[in-house]
């Protein structure tokens, strides 16, 4: 199983369409630098990735890895017909079956240098399945090795929008309750701390909602996330609180409230190890300055 970081979207740099006739085997090379996503539509690859050997089947995709030797174990023993994608995630990507799902909010903080940055997710993909919609697959797949648009310009744009939905197709394939139950289970608490921030939470309500056993989310979460549920949902708080802080006026008593705290001082001393800086410290760094009369800002007379 494979995750790629984002924003940016993984890009694609080449795609086609290829036919291998009795005895055709696929290229032998290591360390390319790009993922390729081989899909077969007919016939079949018998495809080596370092010791693993994988047999790419009429509506089969399989993805070999960028720092991999890859290799054919086997010539094809009837006509194949396949497409081809190399494409690149900017921002990194994993094998999941190596390491635990990174923790979004900790690659937020690596990244991060302003308080309005993008936030990063994962987009998480099968390394080698058997499609499910393997005729609305095979479609995408024709448009994006296409070339009948009459704009170069407007066809690559097209071509990036469709491989987004390949991936997304691919990623719909995944059954994170089946193959990653930890991880399944802490996207199930993330999305409910994230909805309801604003509301007190406690390690029962989480249970009551998600129809698990409070320790079990809190160890999945820790497991998946690297934090328990309240350090989770104190993060998504203290974002919010920072947009209030620039973006109103409002007192820290109204901010630590509406960011779902219910006493100021501990609002405070969250917001301060988490920032290490005081809410008010927070909020003069982007105070902006009148100029007063004095300055060097020339009036509409001065202009000649």
């Amino acid at each position: 199983m494979l995750q790629l970081f984002a924003p940016p979207l993984p890009t694609l740099l080449a795609a086609g369409k290829n036919t291998f006739d009795i005895g055709q085997s696929h290229l032998n090379r290591n360390n390319i630098g790009v993922f390729d996503l081989l899909l077969v539509t007919k016939g079949q690859l018998f495809m080596g990735e370092d010791y693993r050997k994988y047999t790419v089947s009429r509506g089969n995709a399989l993805i070999l890895y960028p720092d991999r030797h890859h290799y054919s174990i086997s010539p094809c023993d009837e006509i194949t017909d396949f497409f081809w994608f190399h494409f690149v995630s900017s921002k990194g990507w994993q094998d999941l079956t190596i390491s635990k799902p990174f923790h979004y909010e900790e690659r937020a903080a690596e990244d991060c240098g302003n308080f309005l940055s993008e936030s990063p997710f994962g987009i998480t993909l099968p390394k080698f399945c058997k499609v499910s919609n393997p005729e609305a697959v095979e479609l995408l797949c024709s448009k994006i090795t296409s070339a009948e648009n009459e704009s170069i310009y407007y066809r690559e744009w097209q071509r990036q929008i469709l491989f987004q939905q390949l991936l997304q197709e691919l990623s719909n394939h995944m059954h994170l309750a089946n193959s990653l139950p930890a991880f399944a289970v802490a996207e199930k608490a993330a999305v409910y701390l994230r909805k309801h921030y604003a509301k007190k939470v406690t390690y029962e309500s989480l249970g009551r909602a998600l129809k698990f056993h409070p320790n079990h989310i809190a160890r999945c979460m820790i497991q998946s996330f690297g934090c328990t549920p309240i350090e989770y949902v104190n993060k998504i708080r203290i974002d919010q609180a920072k947009i209030l802080l620039v973006s109103t006026d409002w007192s820290i008593d109204r901010i630590s409230e509406s960011s779902g705290f219910t006493q100021s001082a501990y609002f405070s001393r969250i917001f301060k190890k988490l920032e290490h800086l005081t809410p008010n410290q927070f909020r003069k760094q982007y105070v902006g300055k009148v100029p007063n009369n004095n300055s060097s800002i020339k009036s509409n007379e001065d202009t000649p």
